[in-house]
């Protein structure tokens, strides 16, 4: 009922161990892709990820919405990524909070009364906006056992600028923005591999 949008409110008897779905990659290796910036090739898992971003991009737009309902009145589907199996995910607290924040503000709602004008913002100004308290989710981040201090992702970036900005309305203009932003030196990639994704 919740997935095709006939519901719209996960109550908390359902919310942890009712409503589970998994996504498992398939043993296919999927076919190589470059970045959007620098050429470099994605690595299988990267792909992989990305996959999983518009196959919730699809179940966005395939949401059974009712005749006085709009699209941007709901969410977007989103998946959270974890390694924990099923029965540790309910009692890992982080990944607890992110689906609670994830449920109540959604990726792409925009912020009520955000007249901010992202085109009016020097760099300078953009940094200060991400380190307020209501900014971006800069934190210490963990990947593949390596440790990234002050540090956040590409979908991260993007779904805070669509929320906080007027002129920001696509997650493709958020992707161009992200990427002329790395190029004037607001941020680069942890490791140096890659130009600014969506991802």
């Amino acid at each position: 009922m919740l997935a095709f949008g006939y519901e719209q409110i996960l109550t908390d008897s359902l919310r942890y161990w009712r409503t589970r779905f998994l996504v498992i990659p398939s043993d296919k290796r999927p076919e190589p892709r470059t970045a959007t910036r620098g050429g470099k090739l994605l690595s299988e898992e990267e792909i992989r990820l990305l996959g999983m971003a518009e196959l919730a991009a699809r179940f966005t737009a395939a949401r059974w919405l009712r005749q006085d309902d709009n699209a941007e009145s709901h969410a977007p589907v989103k998946f959270i990524m974890t390694t924990l199996d099923p029965a540790a995910s309910v009692s890992d607290d982080q990944l607890m909070a992110k689906l609670e924040e994830t449920h109540h503000s959604g990726s792409l709602r925009k912020k009520p009364n955000s007249n901010r004008v992202l085109a009016e913002m020097s760099l300078e100004a953009i940094a200060v906006a991400m380190r307020m308290p209501d900014g971006m989710a800069i934190r210490d981040n963990r990947w593949h056992n390596a440790y990234y201090p002050d540090s956040f992702t590409g979908e991260e970036f993007v779904s805070w600028l669509l929320r906080e900005f007027r002129d920001v309305s696509t997650r493709e203009q958020g992707a161009e923005q992200g990427s002329k932003f790395e190029a004037q030196g607001l941020m680069r990639h942890c490791r140096g591999n890659y130009g600014f994704i969506d991802g």
